[in-house]
């Protein structure tokens, strides 16, 4: 079944050093459209200077994939939109400014409105997409209207003018270079509408569009060839040309153009300068001349925050018009399965009211038109309203197809429409999970495994915000509580989450009805430079969120600092790279879903670092009936992996933790036997005990309690910094 899928690389995953590599002109856009034609249905692609997005109505979303594939991204950069729900809000977020750069800028409209353009020249567009971009630019003019999101300053042409008064450059005293005439160029509009400037000069690729500009704003064109010997005299240089400019690139520091152009950027006063281009205008090099200060789209991004929290505080009455906006898109979406039939039933109305029509006029005599123009608006007014009523239920029966029995076909005797064919749907399963890139990502693994089991059915995905991604990570079930609530309300039929993060309590009317087989339970640290922990420095910085890691950390490494990170995965990889810590630990098994298990500098081994219980696993949660729906998700259960992980849940359980606990334990399963190793800390880690127990795999039950008393047990009585490997038979 035809759905609306996506695929994204945009600043939120990938650096510029990535971005740039997909950098699309109109040509490269079209192309890339009229080759995704032969795949999809509809398609369009949204390119900027901060995100590259394809949006598809298609079946597969594999040609999306294989593009990026092609243009040497790998999958760890991408942001995957599996279903439609997903898809339509991704882009409806984007069109409100909520996934920009700089929170709530109003360049991304008219970047949308081209995209639609390109996509209906390259005739990849149809009714789906039109209608989905369409309604999408209309949220975000509501959302810039009915909000102050757009009032602050955090645009990037209101960040560059902020950047210039930073540097206490007075403007009618400066002279200012812009290289390129596109989008990003035409920001610095808003420069000169804030200040007269004493020199401007206008340089580009194209000469024409160059000297038009350079008319507009009162400067003087100049071309790209003269660019060093006018930076001599320039002040402030601003860069925002698709075409590489790579000023003073490694290329040139080998041939004779370096000293000249070494001595333009020598000379005179110390220059600012802003690079606005994706690909880069100006080599990262140049930040370390002592004459330069350079900024690119990065460093604006990191400029923005004080413009962008105002603007966080309009997002929720964002998200209230967005959400209003998806649901009428959703449903207007769901009604067209109907169109066929609707359609034939008012051609079958309109013959018959034509039919009166001809019957009736000749009876009434001598009529002017006028009087016929009246009766003709009159029938077709009180078609409408007979019509009204039934036309509502028919889009309410859209609503609630399934395979097994399908209200249409009544429809079509009912109306006498049976010779038009329509679409049987299928029966719909709703999957809730967070919409993290990991939640995701794992979601949409366990619907590919149910496909495989019964392909008749349609999986719908539904994203629901938890209290963990909201920030609150210390209450009961941060991540669980909310889907679980959507899953007893009926609003979801199961759930995906990371065994790990289920609370110990067991929630009245909902069961695990299976657990997947486990991924590597290891943690594994990511670290800059490639470094592993014995070769970290003393006092480096280790990032993690977990009580557990910190104390089995400083016993490996007593001298490293450990400071607290929260966020997704390439969030807290992102925090790292910024320089925030100099590693971080993650757990194996959501890399390797991912697909980004190498990026890991070291694998920790059990005997080094013991995982949360049931990590590396996937619980799937319904609720607590005997249907179809649990009987499938029950072939996805993994036998072995469920005992382990309910023998590690009982020894949290007995020892009254959860996972934001001290507490680590690993079960494993070896020729009818079960192995246990459990460890248990004090808060601040000044008493530690590891045990391991072993026993026949059908008690596990009876040692994981007796292992967790044996290490409360030493747990209290050890003397501190205690630490004992023991076994028990």
């Amino acid at each position: 079944m035809d759905k609306i899928l996506g695929v994204e690389l945009s600043h939120k995953f990938a650096p510029i050093s990535v971005r740039e590599k997909v950098a699309l002109n109109k040509k490269q856009t079209i192309d890339a459209l009229t080759d995704l034609k032969k795949d999809c249905k509809e398609a369009i692609i949204l390119s900027t200077c901060n995100r590259l997005s394809i949006y598809a109505y298609t079946s597969n979303i594999q040609p999306l994939i294989d593009f990026f594939n092609r243009m040497g991204i790998s999958r760890q950069y991408l942001n995957i939109l599996p279903d439609t729900d997903i898809s339509i809000t991704n882009l409806f977020n984007t069109a409100a400014g909520l996934e920009s750069q700089a929170v709530g800028e109003h360049q991304i409209l008219g970047q949308i409105k081209q995209a639609l353009d390109y996509g209906r020249q390259a005739k990849s567009t149809g009714p789906v997409l039109d209608e989905m971009v369409r309604q999408a630019i209309h949220t975000g003019k509501r959302v810039r209207l009915e909000t102050k999101i757009g009032k602050y300053s955090a645009s990037l042409a209101t960040v560059g003018f902020e950047i210039i008064e930073k540097h206490g450059y007075h403007l009618p005293d400066s002279t200012l270079l812009v290289i390129g005439t596109g989008n990003m160029a035409n920001l610095v509009t808003t420069i000169l509408d804030r200040s007269k400037i004493k020199k401007l000069y206008i340089s580009s690729h194209e000469m024409d569009r160059a000297e038009k500009m350079a008319k507009e704003w009162g400067g003087e064109a100049i071309e790209l060839k003269d660019l060093y010997t006018t930076i001599t005299s320039t002040d402030i240089v601003i860069g925002g040309t698709q075409g590489e400019i790579n000023i003073l690139s490694e290329q040139e520091l080998q041939n004779s153009k370096c000293k000249r152009a070494e001595f333009a950027l020598g000379v005179g006063n110390k220059k600012l300068f802003i690079d606005f281009g994706v690909p880069r205008n100006f080599n990262p090099s140049l930040k370390l001349h002592p004459n330069i200060d350079l900024y690119d789209l990065d460093d604006i991004k990191k400029l923005t925050y004080e413009g962008l929290l105002k603007r966080y505080n309009e997002i929720p009455q964002a998200h209230v018009i967005i959400n209003e906006k998806v649901k009428h898109f959703s449903e207007w979406l769901k009604h067209r399965k109907v169109a066929p039939i609707l359609e034939a039933y008012w051609h079958n109305l309109d013959e018959i009211k034509m039919e009166e029509l001809k019957w009736l006029l000749p009876k009434l005599g001598n009529i002017s038109d006028q009087q016929k123009e009246l009766i003709m608006r009159f029938t077709h007014r009180m078609m409408r309203k007979i019509t009204k009523s039934p036309i509502q239920g028919i889009k309410r029966i859209a609503d609630n197809l399934h395979i097994d029995q399908n209200p249409l076909h009544t429809v079509q005797d009912i109306f006498d429409v049976n010779d038009v064919t329509i679409f049987v749907p299928k029966k719909k399963i709703i999957v809730g999970t967070r919409g993290s890139k990991l939640a995701l990502t794992q979601t949409q693994m366990m619907i590919e495994e149910l496909k495989k089991h019964e392909p008749q059915y349609e999986f719908i995905t539904k994203v629901i915000r938890t209290n963990g991604d909201e920030g609150d990570i210390n209450v009961v079930g941060a991540f669980t509580t909310a889907i679980q609530k959507h899953l007893l309300q009926g609003e979801i039929d199961l759930a995906v989450h990371s065994f790990k993060d289920l609370p110990v309590e067991n929630i009245e009317g909902l069961k695990i009805c299976a657990v997947t087989e486990r991924e590597p339970a290891n943690d594994v640290l990511i670290s800059k430079n490639n470094i592993r922990l014995e070769d970290l420095s003393a006092n480096a910085i280790i990032g993690t969120g977990s009580l557990r890691r910190d104390i089995q950390l400083r016993m490996l490494r007593p001298d490293i600092q450990i400071k607290h990170i929260q966020g997704n995965v390439d969030t807290r990889i992102k925090k790292m790279e910024d320089g925030e810590y100099d590693a971080i630990v993650l757990a194996a098994a959501g890399l390797k879903r991912l697909e980004m298990l190498h990026l890991a500098t070291q694998v920790f081994t059990l005997d080094e670092m013991l995982p949360a219980a049931g990590q590396g696993a996937l619980a799937i949660e319904t609720r607590d009936e005997k249907n179809y729906i649990s009987d499938l998700v029950s072939l996805l259960n993994h036998e072995p992996t469920r005992i382990a992980t309910k023998a590690e849940r009982h020894f949290l359980i007995s020892l009254g933790g959860g996972c934001n606990y001290p507490i680590a334990v690993f079960s494993e399963l070896k020729k009818n036997n079960i192995t246990i190793k459990g460890f248990y800390a004090t808060d601040d880690g000044s008493s530690v005990v590891k045990e391991t127990m072993k026993a026949p795999q059908n008690q596990y039950m009876r040692i994981s309690g007796e292992l967790a008393a044996l290490v409360k047990e030493k747990c209290g009585l050890e003397s501190k910094s205690a630490f004992r490997e023991t076994t028990s038979e």
